[in-house]
């Protein structure tokens, strides 16, 4: 059975203290979605996120401007602390400065994160080189860059589709990437994993 810490995230998507059950928040079958995961007004129950449907398009935004700025505080205060290497997990645990330095590289975005994101990658594929694994690892790694520089940027007296939909594709794509990997690397997976599953608890928690 497959780590239950590792895989809390997948049982619900939380924005604001307010949760949206993993069917609307984790990605199965239809990877050209353009949202990367399949919500439909039917599936949303909290107030959390404002879902619009046309055609194959999804539209996610933050329902309102305080839960916005609730987001992009948080950014803030995650960011300053992995750059400061002062980051802790919600277990008590610090994770390493190079893995602190790691993740903020990603998630600041910037000049080097695209060297940053590729040795995340090939972090999260060592002794996990399936080819789903590979293949969820790039996307998860991918859907991650930016994110708090995302968050940190956005104003929040608008709805801030992009930064909500990015949000949403990177709790889904961490999911799918677990799905994916392996029972031998969840069970000994290196730091970068849990630092940034804490991350986004931290992201989407009240």
């Amino acid at each position: 059975m497959r780590s239950s810490s590792l895989r809390s995230l997948s049982l619900v998507l939380a924005v604001g203290g307010v949760l949206i059950p993993a069917a609307a928040a984790a990605q199965t079958g239809n990877q050209s979605d353009v949202t990367g995961i399949p919500i439909t007004t039917s599936s949303v129950v909290s107030p959390v996120f404002s879902v619009s449907v046309g055609g194959a398009v999804r539209v996610i935004t933050f329902v309102t401007p305080q839960v916005a700025q609730s987001y992009q505080q948080t950014s803030a205060r995650v960011n300053a602390e992995l750059a400061s290497q002062t980051f802790t997990e919600r277990s008590g645990v610090r994770p390493p400065p190079a893995t602190q330095n790691l993740v903020y590289e990603v998630a600041a975005g910037g000049s080097t994160s695209a060297d940053a994101a590729n040795r995340l990658v090939a972090i999260l594929t060592s002794n996990n080189a399936s080819t789903a694994a590979i293949t969820d690892a790039q996307a998860f790694v991918e859907s991650f860059r930016g994110l708090l520089a995302k968050g940190i940027a956005m104003d929040p007296r608008f709805f801030n589709s992009l930064t909500a939909t990015q949000l949403a594709n990177a709790v889904a794509a961490y999911n799918a990437f677990v799905d994916s990997s392996t029972e031998a690397f969840l069970a000994a997976p290196p730091p970068e994993l849990g630092t940034i599953r804490s991350v986004l608890l931290q992201l989407t928690a009240r």
